[in-house]
């Protein structure tokens, strides 16, 4: 959070704790929460307050945004309260924190779509991230020439972590070729107009560039075929020698399959709209076409853009793991997910086919 909100977001938290925990501070609150809900022209239902969680993603957004939407009731609620009247907010701070949980919001919906276990890709991963920074230079693009110097501060100190997170983008390969490789919704022309403004950026691009053509020719390329010896020996005599007549199409199929890597860059010149291209569809249907290049994609798009799918997973070890099973071998536990992975797609694809049983209609 930016630094100027800090002491509106203490004052909120404090008052939020006061009704979280004491229970006459709850009893009030539930007390102002009844009148606010009968009264005409209000919300219908005021619910709890949410506190702050460290551990918590994006709990802070969450508890700015409750405490917004119940503006009316904590108004009411420190009216009562003495000793809360020191936490009052102003109009104008009530205006700043609405302002800093608009640009909470793009940081949720950012690890909300980072933290997705469908297709966790890496290449989705480095959009999503490259456009965060983007929104967020445009958030101070646009902030009126009066704003508060410390709210501008504080989201050019974002920005700057954020680019210094990216960074570390290009300390791994496998980033940027995920980048490229996930189809076309991501093509190489886009990449370089992307990054015009940083030429650090296009010079890793580049170099990215030619680091997966290398990568490409050493272990996925085909191998030259050694002709044996025997076939280069002149014909017996007064057999007649047959002339290849279909030896230059078998030429230009070898070339085609030599210049894969090429000929995947020139038909994704041209980007889709990134939500309609699904790289795994897209590459399977045509693996044929890129037989070779199809391999190194594999081993590419398996990469997971987050930890999140794995940390759900070991999460999911405590069940399978309990007090009275603490003796398991590696190799029962392994199988034991690898079963309950499978049991939950199982019932998953029977409920897609025959619906989820309800018989209540």
């Amino acid at each position: 959070m930016p630094n100027s909100a800090c002491p509106l977001y203490c004052d909120l938290s404090a008052f939020t704790c006061e009704t979280d925990s004491e229970w006459p501070a709850r009893k009030i609150w539930q007390e102002v929460r009844d009148v606010v809900a009968t009264t005409p022209g209000t919300i219908d239902t005021v619910l709890m307050l949410i506190l702050d969680v460290k551990t918590r993603w994006s709990s802070t957004h969450q508890m700015l945004r409750r405490a917004l939407q119940f503006r009316l009731p904590i108004f009411n609620y420190v009216a009562k309260n003495s000793e809360l009247r020191e936490h009052e907010l102003t109009a104008d701070e009530w205006d700043a924190l609405e302002m800093v949980t608009g640009w909470l919001k793009a940081f949720r919906s950012a690890t909300t779509q980072m933290s997705a276990t469908k297709q966790p890709m890496l290449s989705t991963t480095h959009a999503i991230f490259r456009g965060l920074q983007q929104h967020l230079k445009k958030i101070i693009k646009e902030l009126p020439a009066d704003a508060d110097p410390a709210l501008i501060e504080g989201l050019v100190n974002a920005h700057r972590k954020l680019s210094d997170y990216y960074t570390k983008f290009d300390q791994s390969r496998y980033c940027t070729w995920a980048a490229r490789c996930s189809g076309p919704r991501i093509s190489y022309e886009s990449l370089r107009e992307d990054y015009t403004d940083d030429p650090d950026l296009l010079e890793h691009l580049e170099i990215s560039k030619l680091d997966l053509h290398s990568h490409f020719e050493l272990h996925y390329a085909p191998a030259v075929p050694n002709i044996p010896s025997s076939s280069l020996a002149p014909p017996p005599v007064g057999s007649p020698q047959k002339v290849d007549f279909t030896s230059r199409y078998n030429k230009r199929a070898s070339a085609s399959t030599s210049d894969e890597l090429a000929e995947y860059f020139r038909i994704t010149s041209v980007p889709e709209p990134f939500d309609r291209v699904d790289p795994l569809q897209w590459w399977h249907s045509r693996r044929r076409q890129f037989p070779n290049l199809y391999r190194l994609v594999r081993n590419i798009l398996c990469i997971p853009g987050s930890a999140v799918a794995v940390e759900r997973i070991f999460s999911g070890g405590r069940d399978t793991i309990g007090l009275r099973r603490a003796s398991l071998k590696a190799e029962t536990i392994q199988t034991l997910m690898f079963v309950k992975a499978r049991l939950r797609l199982t019932r998953k694809a029977i409920i897609d086919l025959v619906g989820d049983g309800d018989d209540s209609n």
